[in-house]
């Protein structure tokens, strides 16, 4: 086996052949280049390529570099060999790069979970971990929670593969399948935005920003990962035209109307039918909600517009996965549901692209009723997605003595 630099075309055709994330893409790479230092490398066996991992370095300690890994190495974990091979050899070449630190956390799954927290499957990792102590790569632990300076150890994903579009929607929970099919009823839309469209994104994702006190990203940062990831990226809009679901509730009203006076003749000539007697009641219940839904509607565009904003998202994605990435909505329009509309018409777009997994991303870990992101939680759970919980974080010092020093600062 040797250990050496990859080019862009060799490493490219590995991670897309090799089950990775978006952030050891081709795509990231070049984005990455632009702006810090970073390296393509692998390991290699008779020509044959094994491993192929994106590192990007940043500046530590003034003279030294911090090196991070996201979602690698791609390789095959289970090979001991390969694995000791790899990270004894990346310390080496680190180290000419005058690395202090390498962090890395591998695309491995410890367990997956259902949206309660309770482990499905375990996947025991002892031996890897292990290893990779041995090789003086230090495990981070289990945490829960967010980090600005780590990826998501816990990510909310929902299985393709195999199935139909009208499997996927029987498989989930009811309430969900519910709102999804309203939705459609209602005509609720989803279309692209352009770059100069960005604006409408970010407002709704403000929203979001407020409503959970965080700051996440800066306008300017949407703007780049749509010119950088290209066709890759969709920035999304769901909406509704009132007038569109205006002309769907009168006709919706002249429809059932008709019926309340069909049913209402016959209940003259029998007036002690009493599953007749029910029809007319429930169908004077229909016509009565339908004129005040028309009322409000009407009301709602002379304040709003004809043209309501529901609900926005960013998506990428690569060879395996589609990812929803950053996203926001406006609580004023909850009753149109935006967001159920958006995500089913994305997981329709996820099987037209073939990928195997409809990425929710990331969840805190913390599955109880207090969790910052419980409401997110429970609205993940009805898409029948699962937990998918990563082994976390590893760092390799490569000068221990300054890097007890870079740690104390």
């Amino acid at each position: 086996m040797i250990f050496c630099e990859l080019n862009p075309d060799e490493y490219e055709w590995f991670v897309n052949e090799h089950f990775s994330h978006y952030t050891q893409s081709r795509v990231h790479y070049d984005y990455r280049a632009k702006k810090s230092e970073v390296y393509l490398v692998g390991v290699k066996e008779n020509g044959q390529l094994l491993a192929a991992c994106l590192l990007t370095g940043a500046r530590a300690m003034k003279l030294f570099t911090y090196f991070y890994s996201h979602r690698g190495p791609v390789m095959d974990y289970n090979n001991r060999e390969l694995v000791q091979f790899f990270y004894t050899e990346l310390n080496r070449f680190l180290k000419q790069k005058k690395g202090l630190f390498v962090r890395v956390d591998p695309h491995i799954i410890v367990n997956h979970r259902n949206h309660d927290g309770e482990v499905i499957e375990h996947h025991d990792l002892s031996d890897f971990i292990n290893q990779m102590e041995s090789l003086g790569y230090h495990h981070q632990g289990f945490p829960e929670g967010y980090s600005m300076d780590t990826q998501a150890r816990f990510l909310s994903v929902l299985q393709l593969e195999g199935k139909s579009e009208e499997q996927l929607l029987k498989e989930m929970e009811y309430k969900t399948r519910r709102n999804i099919n309203k939705t459609l009823e209602m005509g609720v839309q989803l279309r692209d935005l352009s770059i100069d469209e960005t604006d409408k994104f970010f407002r709704l994702f403000q929203i979001a920003e407020n409503k959970h006190g965080f700051t996440f990203r800066d306008y300017d940062y949407f703007v780049r990962m749509q010119k950088t990831y290209g066709n890759q990226c969709r920035l999304v809009l769901s909406y509704i035209d009132l007038n569109d679901y205006l002309s769907r509730l009168n006709d919706d009203l002249k429809e059932k109307t008709v019926m309340l006076d069909e049913a209402s003749e016959q209940l003259k000539e029998n007036p002690d039918y009493r599953k007749l007697k029910n029809k007319v009641k429930e169908l004077e219940k229909t016509v009565a909600n339908l004129n005040s839904k028309i009322k409000e509607t009407e009301q709602l565009k002379s304040a709003e517009g004809d043209i309501l904003e529901l609900a926005s998202a960013l998506y990428i994605h690569n060879a395996h996965e589609l990812y929803y990435l950053s996203s926001g909505s406006n609580p004023k329009y909850n009753q149109f549901m935006g967001p159920y509309n958006m995500m089913w018409q994305m997981i329709q777009y996820a099987k037209s692209l073939g990928v195997k997994t409809y990425n929710f991303y990331g969840v805190s870990g913390i599955f109880t009723e207090d969790a910052p992101d419980y409401g997110v939680l429970k609205f993940k759970k009805g898409f029948n997605a699962v937990v998918e919980e990563y082994v976390g974080d590893f760092d390799k010092p490569l000068r221990p003595v300054l890097y007890k020093l870079y740690s104390k600062i």
